[in-house]
């Protein structure tokens, strides 16, 4: 769905709240959880993003039919603003990441998990928009990511799936390392 640019980023003024609500729920628990526990759960949520990342691109993206006909426009037309709405990543995230991981860990390390996994899509929300619409000093991680991703757009779209980092297509052998186009100045 194209969308404006509050409607984009507006899931950064709603994913922080939830998670910082839970976290504070999470810690005033009648049996807080040890902060180093929970901060390896959190940290063990954000790298599973990574992956969670790659199969969603790889797979869904790319081979779903509803969704690979949406992921085609983005690659059709990659600067207009095309996403998930807020309240459907909320919905999502609450069914298909929350719950789960409420159900699998208990309330307060299922919290750490969770805010995990929202740290990591909101980052790669940020990556993904400035891959297409800034211009990263050279040799920064922005660059790279950058670099990396019209890869993925221009010479080949079986590879280069992860935006955020390249861990996952040199684990299963999809990074494309081939020279990509020149970048035109987005407007």
């Amino acid at each position: 769905m194209k969308m404006s640019k509050l409607g984009y980023f507006s899931e950064f003024l709603l994913f922080p709240p939830l998670v910082l609500v839970a976290t504070l729920l999470a810690f005033r628990s009648s049996q807080p959880p040890a902060p180093l526990t929970w901060t390896v759960v959190y940290g063990a949520g954000l790298v599973a993003w990574t992956l969670l990342e790659y199969v969603l691109h790889r797979v869904l993206f790319h081979h779903a039919p509803v969704l690979s006909g949406i992921h085609d426009r983005h690659h059709q037309s990659p600067q207009d603003l095309i996403g998930t709405p807020a309240w459907a990543s909320v919905v999502i995230g609450l069914v298909a990441i929350a719950s789960p991981a409420w159900v699998a860990l208990g309330f307060d390390l299922g919290t750490a998990a969770t805010g995990g996994l929202v740290t990591g899509y909101l980052w790669y929300v940020f990556v993904h928009y400035a891959t297409h619409h800034w211009q990263p000093r050279r040799d920064s991680y922005l660059y790279r990511a950058r670099l990396r991703h019209a890869r993925h757009h221009h010479l080949s779209h079986s590879g280069n799936f992860g935006v955020t980092t390249a861990l996952w297509d040199h684990v299963f052998g999809t990074a494309i390392e081939a020279s990509a186009p020149k970048f035109r100045r987005a407007k």
